[in-house]
């Protein structure tokens, strides 16, 4: 069991019940279809976990007007048992926190035992058609000591209206421009995802708005055709400019050693030919 704070929705259980729910309703999906998919997040829960889970459940049930009695009165329970204020209070050594969580419910479920005169409706999140490189792209672009890298468009994502593309990290550092030969039959940098034993590539992520306010500083030399398999991140950072893209590519000079220790080392270079297979 882990949880961040007293709040209904205030750690991963919660979070994961609440943001699916909203996901699967703002697709378009039936509530019976959204219940069917949340309540598989029940399974295994010991009594403070289906407190979470249970509260988390009936909040997004009530902000969409579809709170039933049966979710009521399970929430009702919940905190006639009070489990997560009891655990916070004799397992933790944190009574005031255990106070706190009491609270919130009471108030919680002043809230909730009141219908919900206004329902959330479904939100339409319109998605990025027009993008500013594509996946595969294979690009261009120089250091700010004029040394010049490559990076591969891994893949593209959207998610409740936002776009955010994920770089690849081919090793090319030279004074010169890559050619996309230099890039395609080079290396890239990865990790293997246990425990399949899958490859997983290092990317370094950044959203649409961000892209296109920098896209003048790459160069498009060739194109790849990714194998959907293959499109699978590794270690993962972002950038919210030019400047912290940039700096994840600064330093490919411990390539060597990685390889020295690949078996030891958690990043790893793989063939960029293997994005193809």
């Amino acid at each position: 069991m882990a949880t961040d704070g007293v709040k209904i929705i205030d750690g991963d259980l919660a979070h994961d019940v609440y943001v699916t729910f909203m996901d699967l309703y703002d697709a378009g999906e039936s509530i019976e279809t959204v219940k069917t998919a949340i309540e598989q997040f029940q399974a295994d829960n010991d009594d403070v976990d289906d407190e979470i889970f249970i509260t988390a459940y009936a909040l997004a049930l009530w902000e969409v007007g579809q709170l039933d009695e049966e979710i009521l009165s399970q929430v009702a329970l919940a905190i006639k048992q009070n489990a997560f204020a009891n655990y916070l209070t004799q397992s933790e050594n944190a009574p005031n926190e255990g106070r706190k969580r009491q609270q919130v419910l009471n108030r919680f479920w002043d809230k909730i035992s009141q219908p919900n005169i206004r329902p959330r409706k479904r939100k339409i999140h319109k998605a990025q058609t027009k993008f500013v490189f594509d996946e595969g792209d294979v690009l261009s672009f120089q250091m700010s000591d004029g040394t010049y890298r490559a990076t591969i468009l891994l893949l593209i994502s959207q998610h409740r209206g936002r776009c955010s593309y994920q770089f690849a990290m081919p090793t090319y550092t030279a004074p010169s421009k890559a050619t996309f030969e230099d890039v395609q039959n080079g290396e890239i940098m990865g990790r293997m995802i246990e425990p399949a034993s899958r490859v997983g590539f290092n990317v370094v992520g950044m959203a649409h708005k961000t892209l296109l306010a920098i896209a003048d500083r790459f160069e498009r030399i060739g194109h790849l055709e990714i194998t959907q398999a293959a499109k699978r991140c590794g270690a993962q950072s972002g950038a919210v400019d030019f400047e912290s893209f940039a700096s994840a590519f600064v330093d490919f000079n411990n390539i060597i050693g990685i390889k020295k220790t690949v078996k030891t080392h958690s990043k790893q270079v793989f063939p960029v030919r293997q994005l193809l297979q």
